[in-house]
């Protein structure tokens, strides 16, 4: 809680003060405090105590403050003004953009609990994060038991840009990865964690975007399958590794089982989704696309989020238009394995470039609206890459860290109890 006015012994020093308010105008901390209820007034005050902390060495800072809950039930103007009186007397001070020393945004989200603030903030280089749940706030919907999280496991670390990998097992004792890089294909088979076969195979593009995207899909552990550049590969060991690579005359791209096709001199689908020789679904074109797992909904759903060219991801639900648009979300988002008994759960990346730090969000998908569980699980550098792995729970996620320069392959699932 916000600490309480000391109060003044004496009635000449009390009758002294009300003077000397009445006098001045009121600073815009005690309007923001009359406009934000108790629960959001405590939020801001805690979450401007590990800003401030964060802030650390720096003197002035840029604010901003973002929705990308349902809609909160409080003025965002009321809660910046509220963060900015909360952080000056810590020595911190609020100035323009291009100004300061470091960059505030906050974003008001929703979780399980209620609402929940998200500080991000960045110092140069370095990003660090904040959060803090608006406690006693009315929720719109419950979820008993654990509460879901994100769990990271980084797998793979080089200097070379990375656009996808695979892993299979032939055999408990080997290993063989297959990491997709811009123009090669490099193959490593590993027994016991030590490596016994390193090979490249060449990849020519037909197309070459400046945000080059590739896929690697794993048939078996001998055979995969490659998409890159408006170009296939099909990738065999017989009996040493050969890939083969032809022109994608459809340029469709395997997501699952589905078929998505893609524009090869640009970076995105074109909105065309087949499901089968009779099937096919239209879209907006899109940079990436979840839907409910058959698991959940026993059958082809339905139901799609897609995140579109505008910065804005749209959820279909079987019509023509768009049933609920959510704003605040980045280019990749992918369905992640249900967590703690959720319905129906999505990894969403954040709507930063490439020159700042990222982080994966896990949102639950109900009725028509996006409601974000637990806190975010926050990269040192921008996510590059975001597609389903092959056990057909967790995800396969590229970065690049801002601090080493490295690009890191890392495997990140949903837990329960985090």
């Amino acid at each position: 809680m916000r600490p309480p006015l000391r109060t003044v012994p004496s009635l000449l020093r009390l009758i002294l003060v009300v003077f000397v308010l009445g006098s001045v105008v009121r600073p815009s901390h005690a309007q923001s405090q009359d406009q934000l209820p108790p629960p959001w007034n405590d939020a801001v005050y805690a979450l401007a105590e590990k800003i401030a902390a964060a802030l650390t060495p720096s003197r002035t800072f840029s604010l901003e403050v973002k929705d990308v809950s349902s809609g909160p039930v409080v003025e965002l103007t009321a809660v910046t003004q509220a963060l900015a009186a909360d952080l000056t007397p810590r020595g911190a001070r609020s100035v323009a953009p291009a100004d300061a020393d470091s960059q505030v945004l906050v974003t008001v989200s929703q979780n399980v609990e209620g609402y929940l603030l998200v500080a991000e903030v960045r110092h140069g280089d370095t990003v660090q994060l904040a959060t803090v749940p608006v406690k006693g706030s009315e929720t719109p919907a419950s979820q008993p038991g654990l509460a879901p999280g994100i769990q990271r496991k980084i797998v793979w670390q080089q200097a070379r840009p990375i656009l996808d990998f695979a892993v299979g097992a032939p055999d408990p004792s080997h290993e063989i990865w297959y990491l997709l890089e811009p123009d090669r294909l490099v193959v490593s088979e590993l027994s016991g964690g030590a490596e016994m076969l390193h090979e490249a195979r060449p990849i020519s593009k037909l197309y070459a975007p400046r945000d080059l995207r590739g896929r690697v899909v794993l048939t078996d552990a001998t055979h995969v399958k490659v998409f890159v550049g408006g170009v296939q590969c099909d990738g065999f060991w017989n009996p040493s590794f050969a890939l083969e690579c032809r022109e994608n005359s459809g340029q469709q791209w395997q997501v699952g089982t589905l078929s998505w096709a893609i524009d090869p001199s640009r970076n995105y689908f074109s909105g065309a989704m087949t499901f089968s020789s009779t099937l096919e679904e239209k879209f907006p074109a899109f940079y990436s696309a979840a839907s409910p797992p058959s698991a959940i909904t026993g059958q082809r759903s339905s139901r799609w989020v897609v995140a579109g060219l505008d910065g804005r991801a749209q959820l279909f639900m079987g019509t023509a238009g768009a049933a609920a648009t959510f704003e605040g979300w980045g280019s990749d988002i992918l369905t992640a394995a249900p967590a703690c008994g959720a319905a129906w759960q999505v990894f969403v990346t954040g709507a930063g470039d490439w020159t700042q730090a990222d982080r994966i969000q896990l949102y639950e998908i109900k009725d028509r609206r996006a409601i974000a569980v637990g806190d975010p699980l926050g990269f040192s550098g921008p996510i590059l890459a975001l597609w389903p792995a092959e056990d057909g729970k967790s995800a396969h996620v590229i970065s690049r860290s801002l601090a080493t320069g490295q690009y890191e392959a890392s495997i990140v699932s949903a837990t329960c109890g985090n």
